[in-house]
């Protein structure tokens, strides 16, 4: 009896294995046919950066089918013929992988996916929605070719507008009825995630720095923060970009509660999170990146470090970051140091009086820095301010290559700045500053404190132009 129940125990065992090695390999089927002639099908996974890339590519035949052993992770895929796209592909989750799709006429239609079916309808009710704006384009443009005179003409516009409004409005209430009913669904999110932003107050049109703001602000409004599906589509990676790109244009302290706000949305899925976080640092944290903004940067970085769902190795390298990062700050004083002058003497960063100063930290050979020095030899507010003694120029070597700086000195050192050398090597050895890309430049006052840490070459005139 025992060894029944032994027996009874093994076979339960094994069916259980079996089912659960069934079900992890499970994989994907799709079958494509089509009335078209293509030399190759292909079957696009997105990459998760920009692009499509090729996941499976088959010669045309009447029935192709792509399949594989392994399930394809939730997000969305293309489906081309050799150059061209024929449809693109919702994948929600690892089951129900196995379904037909079917060209005939230039008309898709998929059998099987109940959610691409939904999609394919979605879509062909959207582009209604754009044709009846598009119509109301036309309508505008043959008004203005009457040359009617603007008393005449406002009406309409006013007309035209209340009826695009409207159109909107109608759309909107649209999506999110379709976002609702699809919510289980990836196409849900990829809906709620795309409805377009609410009109901007018309007293702003025309100001861009407003406009800039009121899109950061509301951006987000709409976004699947918790779905970790969305990783898998170019939607969510365009749209960190525009913002991060829209966080560069702004000033660190008018995007830092934008910042703050979208970091704070994003904490509702770890995936999510790290996902949004390293598409930002990739932009607006990483040295080579020449939209680096460090102030916002640091609100990133202390933001992660203080995310519970942050593993070991991310904050080790986010508190080595934040290290270097977190000093020399705005409002702080700049450490002194030792410099060689052009004319030989010795003196110290303190030594060297001026109601303002640029400190420019560079290599004189390296490419960059020869290109920033010949930007700014050429700003005329910026000689301006050098000529009436309001600012000065002082680039600073911080190498050990006594001839590097010699021959700077020689054949390339601007006469109307100061030009210098660390010699003793200090700034290096003792970290004074974070000098990881060059050049690197500081704004600071009278007393050697940070005005602009960090300023770049296309902000020099507007922030010298400023001061007092």
């Amino acid at each position: 009896m025992k060894n029944w129940n032994v027996i009874n125990k093994i076979v339960a065992l094994v069916v259980i294995l079996y089912a659960t090695a069934s079900l992890s390999a499970q994989g994907y089927e799709i079958k494509f046919s089509t009335t078209k002639h293509y030399d190759s099908l292909h079957l696009k996974a997105y990459d998760g950066k920009k692009d499509f890339v090729d996941l499976q590519v088959l010669p045309n035949s009447k029935t192709v089918v792509f399949k594989g052993k392994k399930s394809l992770e939730p997000g969305i895929y293309l489906l081309n013929g050799d150059s061209l796209g024929i449809t693109e592909i919702l994948i929600s989750d690892h089951k129900s992988q196995q379904f037909s799709i079917v060209e005939k006429d230039s008309v898709v239609k998929f059998v099987n996916s109940p959610e691409n079916e939904a999609n394919q309808q979605y879509m062909k009710e959207m582009k209604e929605y754009d044709h009846r704006l598009y119509l109301l384009d036309v309508e505008f443009r043959e008004m203005q070719s009457n040359n009617l005179p603007q008393y005449m003409m406002q009406p309409f516009v006013d007309s035209l507008m209340a009826r695009a409004i409207r159109i909107g409005e109608e759309k909107t209430a649209f999506q999110q009825q379709k976002a609702d009913q699809y919510k289980q669904y990836l196409l849900g999110s990829i809906i709620k995630s795309t409805v377009d932003l609410p009109n901007p107050p018309r007293e702003i049109y025309g100001n861009q720095r407003q406009m800039q703001m009121f899109i950061a602000n509301h951006l987000y409004d709409n976004y699947a923060w918790e779905d970790e599906r969305m990783i898998n589509t170019p939607i969510a990676v365009n749209k960190h970009k525009q913002f991060a790109n829209i966080l560069y244009y702004l000033d660190a302290e008018a995007s830092e509660p934008y910042l703050r706000a979208a970091l704070k949305a994003a904490h509702a899925n770890d995936k999510v999170y790290f996902s949004f976080f390293d598409k930002l640092e990739e932009i607006l944290g990483a040295a080579k990146s020449i939209y680096r903004v460090e102030d916002l940067y640091i609100i990133m970085l202390k933001d992660a470090l203080a995310y519970d769902k942050t593993d070991k190795v991310r904050k080790t390298r986010y508190e080595s970051e934040l290290k270097h990062l977190d000093k020399n700050l705005n409002g702080s004083i700049l450490p002194n140091f030792n410099l060689l002058m052009s004319n030989g003497d010795t003196t110290t960063l303190y030594d060297i009086k001026s109601p303002y100063m640029l400190l420019y930290f560079q290599h004189p050979e390296c490419p960059t820095c020869r290109q920033v020095r010949t930007k700014m030899k050429d700003y005329p507010i910026l000689n301006k301010a050098i000529e009436d003694g309001k600012i000065v120029v002082l680039t600073v070597y911080f190498e050990k290559d006594q001839k590097v700086f010699e021959n700077y000195l020689k054949n390339e050192a601007n006469p109307k700045w100061l030009n210098s050398w660390n010699y003793d090597n200090e700034i290096e050895k003792q970290e004074l500053f974070y000098l990881v890309t060059i050049p690197y430049m500081f704004l600071v006052d009278k007393d050697k404190r940070v005005i602009k840490k960090d300023i770049l070459y296309n902000e020099i005139e507007d922030y010298v132009k400023s001061l007092r």
